[in-house]
């Protein structure tokens, strides 16, 4: 496939390629200049390659690299024509950033669901409707088609999705349950959320805990979102003296001075989840603590 620049004016060669070929994703796009696909004038391009006029680009998908291999590998829990349940493993980024993350779970999708990347209202995040961070692990819910993804977008807005998370915080709970129902505002200087106590600001946010199990030194919860802000369990909980056990971001002024990790990983599992579909009936999931968790738990006091 090639195509002659004929403007006048510069332009990048990947928004160039983002208006020639529409059914391919801006990441995708970078992903398949970075892989050698893309040439311009014969000669293998970069990214931001400024096309001139007379430019001769040529796409050989031929030269495609080999399926890419994921360390962190989602498994699938349910498939349907509709959506697609998966328990997503800790350390995998949902969707890129702005820095322009590859190997993400959007990425996989595509590669798995090719379909995929016309679904969605957001060509990076294809067929992506909700999220979870990249250090939690749990199940997510990938819709297959427009509809299905317009029925699950509709659902989380009006906040009738189910889903509750299982957390290890540090700490002894004194409440048996409670909620935290304030609002979360990113902070320019650090760039972590941060609650808003006094002024009226930030975005509403409510969670809700129960105590499951108190140890010497931790407290195991059950927690529900009704609001799905960003590191809204993490900041919630974190805000009331509890952070939750592996969180490197949101530790309390006694973690930091001990300077001391005591789990690989944060110890957040979303474990429950429940929507309608198309038909109107409910779709309920659970899933597991992972492996590496459990055994922290069975190793605790």
């Amino acid at each position: 496939m090639e195509f002659i620049y004929q403007e006048k004016d510069k332009e990048r060669l990947d928004k160039y390629l983002l208006g020639k070929l529409p059914n391919v994703s801006r990441s995708q796009i970078k992903k398949i200049i970075l892989s050698g696909q893309i040439t311009v004038n014969g000669t293998k391009s970069t990214v931001h390659h400024w096309l001139k006029n007379g430019y001769k680009i040529k796409y050989n998908p031929q030269a495609e690299n080999k399926e890419t291999v994921f360390i962190a590998e989602p498994k699938i829990i349910d498939q349907n024509d509709e959506f697609l349940i998966i328990d997503k493993p800790h350390g995998l980024l949902v969707h890129p950033t702005d820095r322009g993350e590859q190997n993400t779970l959007a990425d996989w999708v595509v590669q798995k669901f090719p379909q995929a990347t016309k679904i969605g209202d957001d060509p990076k995040r294809p067929a992506i409707v909700h999220r979870l961070d990249k250090e939690v692990s749990g199940l997510m819910v990938i819709p297959l088609t427009q509809d299905s993804f317009d029925n699950l977008k509709r659902q989380f807005q009006d906040r009738t999705i189910q889903k509750e998370y299982t957390a290890l915080v540090h700490g002894q709970m004194i409440n048996n349950s409670g909620e935290i129902n304030t609002p979360i505002e990113r902070d320019k200087k650090t760039g972590l959320m941060k609650i808003q106590n006094v002024k009226e600001s930030g975005k509403p946010a409510l969670t809700i805990y129960e105590v499951i199990k108190k140890f010497v030194n931790y407290t195991l919860l059950k927690v529900r979102i009704k609001t799905g802000r960003m590191h809204q369990i993490r900041a919630h909980l974190y805000s009331i003296g509890h952070s939750v056990v592996g969180d490197r971001l949101y530790q309390t002024k006694d973690l930091r001075k001990k300077k001391k990790v005591l789990q690989s990983r944060i110890f957040l599992h979303a474990y429950h989840l429940k929507f309608k579909n198309l038909a109107g009936e409910w779709c309920s999931y659970n899933s597991k603590l992972p492996g590496e968790l459990e055994n922290f738990l069975n190793n605790i006091k």
